[in-house]
């Protein structure tokens, strides 16, 4: 199953015209979840906010053992939790109890995690508030970029885990370990388009931590001024950042030193660049 939200089919007409056209330009070709299950002969539907009750009807015709979720934008109902004769697992990216919510990767990177963890668990009626059966911590560098964190995260200790949680469900001899009712971070939750700007303090936040932040999340946080002109609608490629004590310019804007794009700091400059992307050129195109 794929989650989305109401408005979700719209979207999508939109996504699959982009996604056409950017094959015809490129001659390249992704596949989606949609064409592999299809592909695999493996039953796929798509949740939303409006067809709930469908879902949990197709839920039922397939009569599945165990449920195992990962990503989900919603939270299931009680109606869906009770079909599987063992239960609903997830993978959470966080050492559960901490980063409970929608959001963990963000608030990791907020708060300079260096060591998180995966947790795999049962699911309740509570957001990640289930049993956990298996977890465990790696360490992420400083900078590391949010793909090939995921894919440490989730490629090296979330798919490893999820699969020997299987098996040991199979054997029914998976532990289950009650969390805390209260985690030692507040709850990783959605920002607000209005927070991106104002997210990053950068008169007090050392270089080091506005650069992991920006790095880290450069594919989705707008916390500095988006290109403009013919580059509107790229984003910024944070590349390394430079101490220096006189950066001549104002902390959180985008500027130039040493003859190279940078945004300003305090204590020194992070340089940026724009790696051009067609898709996102089209996807401009199209919505105007």
């Amino acid at each position: 199953m794929s989650r989305g939200y109401e408005g979700s089919k719209k979207r999508s007409l939109l996504i699959d015209i982009l996604k056409d056209l950017y094959w015809f330009v490129t001659g390249r070709k992704s596949v989606s979840l949609r064409d592999f299950c299809k592909g695999k002969n493996v039953p796929y539907n798509f949740i939303w906010k409006g067809n709930a009750k469908e879902i949990a009807g197709w839920v039922a015709e397939l009569k599945p053992e165990l449920i195992v979720v990962f990503s989900m934008s919603q939270l299931l109902k009680d109606d869906i939790l009770r079909i599987p004769s063992r239960g609903v697992i997830n993978l959470h990216p966080s050492y559960l109890p901490d980063y409970r919510g929608p959001n963990p990767d963000f608030w990791q990177y907020y708060d300079m995690e260096m060591y998180p963890g995966v947790t795999v668990h049962y699911v309740d009626a509570g957001e990640d508030t289930g049993d956990i059966i298996y977890q465990e911590r790696m360490h992420i560098p400083l900078g590391t970029k949010s793909p090939a964190r995921l894919d440490k995260l989730i490629g090296e200790l979330g798919v490893p885990l999820v699969l020997k949680t299987i098996d040991a469900i199979a054997q029914n001899n998976a532990p289950r370990t009650p969390q805390s009712v209260q985690g030692s971070t507040p709850r990783a939750r959605n920002l607000i388009p209005e927070e991106h700007s104002q997210i990053i303090d950068w008169e007090h936040w050392p270089i080091e931590r506005v650069w992991h932040v920006l790095r880290g999340t450069e594919l989705w946080l707008n916390a500095i001024s988006p290109p403009t002109g013919l580059m509107a609608g790229q984003r910024w490629t944070i590349q390394e950042y430079e101490k220096t004590e006189a950066p001549s310019g104002i902390p959180g804007k985008v500027g130039k030193y040493k003859n190279r794009q940078c945004v300003f700091a305090s204590g020194g400059v992070i340089y940026i660049y724009i790696d051009f992307d067609i898709k996102k050129l089209i996807l401009k195109i199209l919505q105007k």
